[in-house]
């Protein structure tokens, strides 16, 4: 019991970006530049028509004969809808349970949100360069309504990472250029689980299961990229970025733990819960991305790009709560294996083309496929638990309600207008989609709930703006 409570806690609290409208595989932010964004990031790392390649290649600053600063917002409108059945077993009081069902629904509870990013590139001479990047790797907000029956299991969540990469790029001969940047990142997240506010028992209503708040960290990572200009048409980028691990330190209050988690001899020895610390330690994964641009004449161009993603790292979860001790060795919540999530790495497919009618416009078209890092199929731990429990094998997936995480689809248009050499706009727009996925999955607080059903609509539509100057 215990194991599943905190393993729901991590979960949601860690991994369940999707639901944030995010949108792309894993819990992995794409949304870095509005010009990007036209061509799905398609050569993002590559093209670099104004400084926001530095978010993607610490190599792009080279580029720029004079000081550039890119600065812009987006905006991502999510709709995830969830559907089945909820059951809950009670204890009928030889050994058995009661069963009681009920339909579970929602719809768009993954919330709006605002992805803000700005940049600096700064050439010293010909051939060192400095660059400044700021803009959100990872973020999340969720929140389901309270009539929502398996708010025991999801319930409000909040991730959000920032990252401040400073660079420095060296360019050799005008057509090889390296760059390399140290990433700042600070990661703050929120957790709210709460029992369902109709369940059956009135007494349990709208009790903390766990409410894990003001939980932060900052972590330093780094990245390393190159350019190579073949020549004025043709282009080609590389670029990877190192893990990041942040250990997230918060307050976790309960009105279950340790009671609920601990066997009668030991529930003695812990107080309450009640603003104690707890630290969750993320596994962030690396990425190595390739980016082509050709412009075939004055009017045409192309990009293709392809990002891998180093899911496998990301195995489980663990959680720490440091007070839950009775002496030196004996820890009953430490450490705690939180969830065996198995993520698989996967890679993300883009191409793009532009259209450059005149010097002062700019039209974008994009496409891209992006594989989702949940793995399909049962989870035979979960199911296993599900039987130990209630005496009855549930199929669990290895795919949650906080992670609905599937292979998605990017359709985008973008464009850009320069009013003169120094000042631009870009304005961008995409939809994306992915299918609907079957999730079954088991909890035990207050009492053992099992959810069976899906997703049933998952689609995004992103829209962005930003503005360019060069001195």
């Amino acid at each position: 019991m215990k194991q599943n409570l905190l393993r729901r806690a991590a979960l949601a609290v860690a991994i369940s970006t999707v639901s944030s409208g995010s949108m792309a595989a894993g819990f992995y932010l794409q949304e870095s530049s509005t010009s990007g964004l036209g061509r799905a990031y398609a050569a993002e790392n590559t093209i670099g028509d104004n400084a926001a390649i530095l978010g993607r290649n610490p190599a792009g600053s080279a580029l720029f004969d004079s000081i550039s600063l890119s600065g812009g917002l987006m905006y991502v409108n999510p709709e995830i809808d969830a559907a089945g059945t909820t059951t809950y077993y009670f204890d009928d009081g030889n050994g058995g349970f009661n069963n009681f069902n009920t339909v579970a629904q929602a719809n768009d509870y993954a919330t709006d949100a605002f992805i803000p990013n700005a940049y600096l590139a700064v050439p010293l001479d010909e051939t060192w360069s400095l660059g400044l990047a700021m803009f959100t790797t990872y973020g999340l907000e969720t929140n389901f309504d309270s009539s929502w029956p398996v708010t025991n299991i999801a319930d409000q969540t909040e991730l959000l990472t920032i990252n401040i990469a400073p660079s420095v790029a060296y360019d050799f001969n005008d057509q090889f250029s390296v760059g390399v940047s140290a990433n700042f990142v600070y990661a703050k997240a929120k957790l709210n689980t709460m029992v369902p506010r109709n369940f059956p028992v009135a007494s349990e209503q709208r009790k903390k299961i766990l409410d894990y708040d003001h939980a932060d960290d900052w972590d330093v990572s780094w990245s390393i990229g190159g350019l190579w200009r073949i020549n004025d048409q043709t282009r080609l980028g590389i670029s990877y970025h190192y893990e990041i691990e942040p250990k997230l330190e918060g307050d976790v209050t309960s009105d279950y733990l340790p009671t609920a988690a601990l066997p009668p001899a030991l529930q003695p020895a812990f107080p309450p819960f009640d603003d104690a610390r707890g630290d969750v330690s993320l596994n962030l994964p690396d990425t190595l991305e390739l980016g082509f641009y050709h412009r075939f004449n004055d009017q045409w161009g192309i990009a293709a790009g392809l990002m891998w993603t180093d899911w496998d790292d990301f195995e489980r979860l663990e959680a720490y709560i440091p007070s839950a001790r009775l002496g030196v060795e004996d820890e009953p919540f430490n450490p705690l294996l939180v969830k065996e999530e198995n993520f698989k790495s996967g890679f993300r497919y883009s191409i793009a083309g532009e259209y450059y009618p005149c010097e002062e416009l700019t039209w974008r078209i994009g496409y891209a496929y992006d594989e989702g890092a949940a793995r399909d199929g049962l989870n035979p731990a979960g199911a296993a638990e599900a039987e130990a429990t209630v005496g009855e094998a549930l199929p669990v997936t290895w795919r949650s309600l906080s992670i609905p995480d599937t292979d998605r689809q990017w359709i985008t248009f973008g464009a850009t207008y320069k009013f003169d050499k120094h000042l631009s706009i870009d304005g961008g727009f995409a939809y994306l989609w992915g299918d609907d996925e079957t999730i079954k999955e088991f909890g035990q607080i207050p009492v053992p709930t099992y959810f069976d059903g899906g997703t049933t609509n998952l689609e995004a539509w992103l829209v962005g703006a930003s503005v360019n100057y060069t001195f």
